[in-house]
């Protein structure tokens, strides 16, 4: 009886050992958000920071102009930096520059200068074969206008 018991102690320690093993390893890395990638980077960052950037992102992609705008306009530094970059390249691609516009007409110079910054960014270092190396005013040609101050 002592035996049996032992072994399934041990059988019970090594299936919640795998399983927990599984549950980490499910719940680190990138998140895709409706087809956006997030890298680990970025979402570690935001979360220091306090903002649910996949909260965020979701609604943006929907074609909330506000939280375009609020995404548009988050402070991201350093290497989390051009990750938001490819982020807002892709969302670009989801919403459309029209709505992209919209978001951004009523913002002064130092934002709008910032957000072609992390779009060139996105542009030059995303994972985005289609996008890769291009420059803002080729691909999003309106967006590109709407940025100059």
């Amino acid at each position: 009886m002592k035996r049996t018991t032992k072994i399934l102690s041990i059988s019970l320690l090594v299936c919640l050992s795998i399983y927990t093993t599984v549950y980490l390893n499910l719940n680190r890395g990138s998140k895709v958000v409706n087809g956006i990638e997030i890298s680990e980077l970025l979402l570690v960052h935001t979360r220091d920071r306090g903002i649910d950037y996949c909260e965020i992102l979701s609604t943006a992609t929907k074609g909330d102009e506000e939280s375009i705008r609020e995404l548009l306009l988050l402070e991201i530094y350093d290497a989390a930096g051009y990750d938001h970059g490819a982020v807002i390249v892709d969302l670009i691609k989801i919403v459309g520059e029209d709505k992209v516009i919209r978001a951004i007409e009523a913002m002064n110079c130092e934002q709008k200068t910032s957000i072609t910054s992390y779009i060139e960014a996105g542009l030059q270092y995303g994972n985005n074969p289609n996008s890769a190396k291009q420059e803002l005013n080729d691909i999003f040609p309106d967006v590109y206008n709407s940025l100059k101050c």
